[in-house]
């Protein structure tokens, strides 16, 4: 155990504005010494502190994690999946992630249909045009912004084509308010609005336009998700209107946000370990996959999720009383050296990397979209490194964030192409 206590006031604004050594020094130290501890409400830009919970349990450890989440009978996400407590009305956006069973289980059933092998593999060609096309308008440019080019776009057409939106006009739209809807706590947002109302707006304009698509599809059938969607069933059930809207709300927030983030993260990492990035060029059809999962390991796009207590529990040596808010760190279980050697280092050819919690701890709300994720991220990696190989980046800015490991801007140059 370490003798040196950190701050392990995960609770605050504060820890959360500190540098991410710092940060990552706490988690280390808290695994190390309380791997289940308790900590005051957490600081919030939604609640009122008088209507915030009395505090939290904070989950480092990655058995403890994949403990909690595969035991959905004891520990519910259907009171709140953010550190922060959401009005009811917000909370309602986030979709069947927001439910247990059998509620869950039944919409899971209906959308893992859409996401039959079959139509995954449509999927693979369209992700690599988008990402060719992408990278191939910042190419003869010299310079330019990966984030802004990149990793917000590409995100965004994939979307939009794989919901079949065919107008520009509309892709724009959805395009923005993904990037808003589980970014409350943003300046360029709280400058016009209050954190419910970036929620809010957000989440009417999907589903303004998931509406819209879904009457059109249930008519015209596309060969895109939204024509999946409505015409998906189990056990004899189809999705509402109003699920549909709330699925494509979540799908837009995790296709974009998660994913952006995880491009922008992944060229940071391999540009600052110069040698993984020669062993990835080297071979890289054989490696880019171990890359990615490393990426996803050492930087997860996703934080925490919570849970909450739905009887006591009894867990290293703690006692969680019923009601309890429960927080899986995801980006302490995958630096957790019980389960990876020397977890700090950045290593695309570690053999178990695969077990890191980026999608999750496992069980019922393991994310059903994260094959998607790995794809786009591979061929982001792939069409920059073919059409600008010798790019380099600059300084990276992060916005805050206790939930995204977010990249706001990543400069970069190479040299111009045609």
């Amino acid at each position: 155990m370490s003798a040196t206590p950190v701050a392990t006031d995960l609770h605050t604004f504060a820890f959360w504005g500190q540098p991410r050594e710092q940060r990552e020094a706490a988690f280390r130290w808290l695994r190390e010494n309380d791997p289940v501890s308790w900590h005051p409400p957490a600081e919030s830009l939604l609640m009122p502190p008088d209507e915030n919970s009395p505090g939290f349990w904070a989950i480092t450890k990655h058995a403890h994690i994949q403990e909690i989440s595969r035991n959905p009978k004891v520990f519910s996400s259907a009171s709140g999946i953010f550190l922060e407590d959401l009005p009811p009305e917000a909370g309602d956006v986030f979709s069947f992630i927001h439910l247990d069973a059998p509620a869950h289980t039944q919409l899971r059933g209906i959308v893992q249909s859409a996401f039959s092998p079959r139509n995954m593999r449509k999927m693979n060609d369209w992700l690599h045009e988008h990402a060719r096309a992408v990278v191939a308008e910042m190419a003869p440019k010299g310079q330019g912004d990966l984030v802004e080019d990149l990793a917000k776009p590409l995100p965004g057409r994939v979307y939009a084509h794989y919901i079949g939106v065919e107008d520009d006009a509309v892709r724009e739209r959805v395009t923005r308010a993904a990037l808003q809807v589980v970014a409350w706590n943003e300046e360029e947002h709280l400058e016009t609005m209050t954190p419910l109302e970036v929620i809010g707006s957000a989440a009417q304009e999907l589903s303004a336009v998931a509406l819209e698509l879904a009457e059109h599809r249930r008519v015209t059938p596309g060969d895109d998700m939204l024509t999946w969607l409505v015409q998906a069933q189990f056990e004899g059930r189809r999705m509402t209107d109003d699920e549909i809207a709330r699925f494509f709300t979540l799908l837009a927030g995790a296709v974009n946000d998660t994913t952006g983030h995880t491009i922008g993260n992944a060229f940071i990492l391999l540009e600052r370990h110069p040698d993984q990035k020669a062993l990835l060029l080297e071979d890289f059809d054989n490696r880019i996959e171990g890359a990615v999962e490393e990426i996803l390991r050492y930087r997860p796009p996703i934080v925490h999720f919570r849970r909450t207590a739905l009887e006591d529990y009894e867990l290293a040596g703690k006692r969680i009383e019923k009601g309890d808010k429960v927080i899986l760190w995801y980006l302490s279980g995958s630096r957790d050296e019980d389960v990876f050697e020397d977890p700090d280092r950045f290593d695309i050819t570690r053999t178990n990397n695969t077990r890191h919690q980026a999608f999750g701890g496992g069980g019922p709300h393991f994310c059903i979209g994260a094959e998607l994720g790995r794809r786009l991220v591979r061929e982001a990696i792939r069409e920059v490194y073919t059409q600008m190989p010798d790019v380099e980046i600059g300084e990276p800015t992060y916005a805050m964030s206790n939930f995204l490991n977010n990249v706001k801007s990543l400069p970069a140059s190479w040299t111009p192409t045609g």
